[in-house]
């Protein structure tokens, strides 16, 4: 007969420190950790007339939370910290819901948001264990640490926004050649350019019509519409109503609405801008 022998070993798994993701050394980039707590510790529902030991318990109650989901990246992180955050809504709604008021328990508002808040946290869990695929498994071991680089946040954004913005401005423009003529404008040369543009517009918005047998019209160029408009009076106010209704659905486009502007009834005494 063979004698078989069997072997055991006392030698303990190394402790698995779910902890360990709050370190400088831990597995997650110290920047990234520490904008995930300052943004969940923003949501507690601290009271500063409250004595700083109860703040520090609620506040390190919430890393311990956050450190039993057992996150496994940063995606898992935010996920925990938005699960802590509609925990602490709720209590905070179900608190003034059911004591804060008089007579306990009137204010129907918070305690409907309470419950809310209770389903987001519940929605949140669930979707976090989904994405660590049922059942939860735990890592065996405290995580690896690592040596992190510091990194200035406000340098990578920099650097971010010079790359995105490449191509902005289009290629630079050659540099003027020091032999040909250049053109200085002055003030008063704008005036006047200026000027000699606007008269060309309201030529051109006006062509065809009869403007020196034409009564009332405004110095911005409306009129008010008369009782009895003349012949020259309808045209002109045809024709300032048509660019009004253009302008108008130009302005639409540029602001994504494709329909056309509404035509609105008019009668004597009204604006025609």
């Amino acid at each position: 007969m063979l004698k078989t022998e069997t072997y055991t070993t006392t030698e303990p798994s190394p402790p698995y420190d779910r902890a360990a993701i709050f370190d400088e050394d831990g597995p997650f980039d110290p920047s990234f950790i520490s904008e995930a707590l300052r943004t969940m510790m923003r949501t507690l529902p601290l009271d500063p007339a409250e004595p700083r030991g109860w703040s520090y318990r609620r506040m390190h109650s919430a890393m311990t939370a956050l450190s039993a989901l057992h996150v496994r990246d940063e995606i898992e992180i935010m996920l925990g910290v938005q699960a802590m955050s509609a925990y602490h809504a709720a209590a905070a709604c179900w608190r003034i819901g059911m004591n804060i008021r008089r007579p306990n328990g009137d204010s129907t508002r918070h305690i409907t948001a309470a419950a809310s808040a209770a389903r987001a946290f519940d929605s949140l869990l669930r979707a976090l264990e989904r994405r660590q695929a049922k059942p939860l498994s735990i890592p065996i071991g405290r995580p690896a640490p690592r040596v992190w680089t510091p990194s200035d946040p406000g340098v990578a954004m920099l650097k971010v926004e010079a790359r995105c913005r490449r191509g902005e401005a289009g290629p630079e423009p050659a540099p003027p050649d020091p032999s040909e003529p250049s053109t200085t404008w002055t003030q008063e040369d704008l005036i006047v350019a200026e000027a000699f543009l606007e008269r060309e517009r309201i030529e051109k918005e006006n062509k065809g019509l009869d403007i020196a047998n034409t009564e009332g019209i405004l110095p911005g160029g409306g009129m008010i519409f008369p009782e009895n408009a003349t012949p020259q009076q309808e045209a002109y106010m045809g024709r300032r109503l048509a660019l009004m209704y253009k302008r108008e659905y130009e302005e639409n486009l540029r602001k994504g609405i494709k329909e056309y502007p509404k035509i609105r009834g008019i009668r004597p005494g009204d604006l025609i801008p």
